[in-house]
């Protein structure tokens, strides 16, 4: 009797999310998550309430369960196959719910699955404004991933209008985190920070609890902020934003972007091994949620650490293992999105500059830039110019070097960028000081470009990274007291890694840079080396 008095209000429930229009409820407020979460579902309640098991999914994939989310789907699916053809409209949502479980999969959405969703769009009624939203949304996602940033950018407005005039705002606010990154990536820097501030100040606005999304946008807003080299700015940020997104709503765009940061950040104040130890954290993460494109953009981040600290022989290991190649050809033949965006570009151009390899470097450049023209990718075209500057200096080519810098800096306009530039490491220094002297230069510098060239010299006048390596109390060299006292307590390196939290290859590389700075060929000579040095006390072993 008390079982089928609960039943009966499930099926109360139930009735009253299908009739809010199921996954929709989900996009008109950040309490909607409250009202679909519920327990797990028969086959026959399935049956009976198609829309909220589909409402469900749609739920876990969003709060970090795309997998269970996409087992009760297939479950769905099974449940109501003969229904599904006879009600185009359950038809069309199986099909968004679908797409939207495979962003959270990482699954790269393709040019089949925009024709698709194109159909899908021809089977909502007129009136179903959040329905047609959602495929507009998806379509925008399509178009990010094939790299159509034009196309990308009409879908998102078309999703937010639509969202809007049905009264889902909250759903609106998930396309300005798609809109601020074309911009950034367009070189709009302070197009995307208006873009993500807006977000924010409007989801503080909304009822319910918005927190999770805000972070989203803290995660992006932070990476503007690495851009424009507020390195603290971009820290604090991230503090903030991280436990979130890794808990809670984040798609691949997003993850990728709060690791990037998370990495770059930790290169900057404590070099490689801290960007390493990043880069395990990470590349786990896309381990256990099965993120491969998300795992091959660490490992491309991973080349550009160890190119960028000179250890070319491992980076060009990774490069191999990943199947990152300099060869343009291999690149034209392949469809992997996370291979052929921007990084992936600079981060083979930069690798060719390290290996003295500066003529191939330049023969790569030039059908990379026409990629970046192509796809709009004006900060990743930045960056090319630059690696391209320092290829021609390597070459003796002093004003081929400048006239590639001053470039660099006009195209991104009056924009406050500035890591593009300091990212290209210390080589840069000597080619940004004779653009500043007027040396090897056809053309001098505006005035606008002579003081951005004047910051950047500042910068690396009073040591820059350096400076804040040495400073920063948390990093190297508490890293290297921690590896030398669990040195001292008799660990093996596989125990390390594991009370560490990184692979076992990480501790390996931090314990040979340890050895080195002691000058010692051995645990026990290094942890005595420490000890006569001070640098490890006994007294304050655990």
């Amino acid at each position: 009797m008390m079982a089928s008095r609960l039943d009966r209000v499930a099926d109360c429930d139930d009735r009253a999310i299908e009739q809010a229009g199921g996954w929709r409820i989900l996009m008109r407020s950040a309490a909607g998550g409250h009202s679909v979460a519920g327990c797990q579902m028969s086959r026959e309640q399935i049956g009976r309430h198609p829309r909220v098991a589909l409402a469900r999914a749609f739920h876990l994939a969003k709060t970090g369960n795309p997998s269970a989310a996409r087992r009760l789907f297939g479950s769905c699916v099974n449940a109501v196959e003969s229904v599904t053809d006879a009600d185009p409209t359950l038809a069309a949502d199986r099909a968004l719910v679908d797409a939207h479980i495979s962003v959270y999969e990482d699954k790269a959405l393709t040019a089949a699955d925009a024709l698709h969703l194109r159909s899908v769009l021809g089977m909502l009624p007129d009136n179903d404004l959040s329905g047609q939203a959602l495929a507009f949304n998806h379509l925008c996602t399509v178009s990010l991933h094939l790299g159509d940033f034009d196309k990308a950018q009409e879908y998102a407005e078309q999703a937010i209008r639509l969202f809007r005039n049905d009264g889902a705002e909250f759903g609106s606010l998930h396309l300005h985190t798609h809109l601020g990154q074309i911009k950034m990536m367009r070189g709009d820097l302070q197009g995307a920070e208006e873009q993500f501030s807006e977000m924010e100040t409007r989801l503080s606005r909304l009822p319910g609890n918005p927190e999770w999304l805000i972070a989203v946008g803290r995660v992006l807003r932070a990476e503007v902020a690495y851009e424009t080299n507020d390195l603290a700015g971009a820290a604090r940020m991230m503090e903030l934003a991280l436990p979130s997104v890794e808990e809670n709503d984040a798609w691949f765009d997003i993850l990728a972007a709060a690791y990037r940061v998370c990495t770059r950040l930790a290169f900057c104040e404590a070099g490689l091994p801290a960007a390493l130890t990043a880069l395990s954290h990470a590349e786990c993460v896309a381990r256990e949620r099965q993120m491969p494109r998300l795992h091959r953009l660490m490992q491309i981040e991973r080349v550009r650490a160890l190119t960028l600290s000179d250890e070319m022989d491992l980076a060009a290991e990774k490069m191999e293992e990943i199947g990152l190649s300099s060869k343009l050809m291999t690149w034209n033949e392949t469809d992997d999105w996370a291979l052929r965006q921007g990084t992936a570009f600079v981060a083979v151009a930069r690798w060719l500059v390290r290996a003295r390899r500066a003529r191939e470097a330049l023969e790569f450049i030039g059908p990379a830039e026409d990629f970046a023209i192509r796809g709009g990718q004006l900060l990743s075209l930045a960056k090319l110019r630059v690696t391209a500057a320092a290829a021609h200096w390597r070459l003796h080519a002093r004003s081929a070097a400048t006239s590639s810098l001053l470039s660099a800096i006009r195209l991104l306009g009056r924009q406050p960028f500035r890591r593009f530039i300091l990212d290209g490491g210390r080589e840069m220094r000597a080619i940004v000081q004779a653009a500043l002297d007027g040396e090897h230069v056809s053309v001098p510098p505006t005035p606008d470009q002579r003081r951005r060239l004047s910051e950047l010299a500042h910068y690396w006048a009073t040591d820059g990274d350096a400076a804040r390596h040495r400073g920063d109390p948390g990093g190297a060299e508490a890293q290297r007291r921690r590896y030398l006292k669990l040195l001292a307590m008799g660990h093996s390196n596989k125990e390390i890694a594991r009370l560490s939290g990184v692979s076992v290859n990480t501790v390996k590389y931090h314990l040979k840079r340890i050895f080195h700075d002691l000058r010692a060929d051995n645990r026990m000579r290094a942890v005595q080396r420490a000890r006569e040095l001070d640098i490890l006390n006994d007294d304050k072993l655990p």
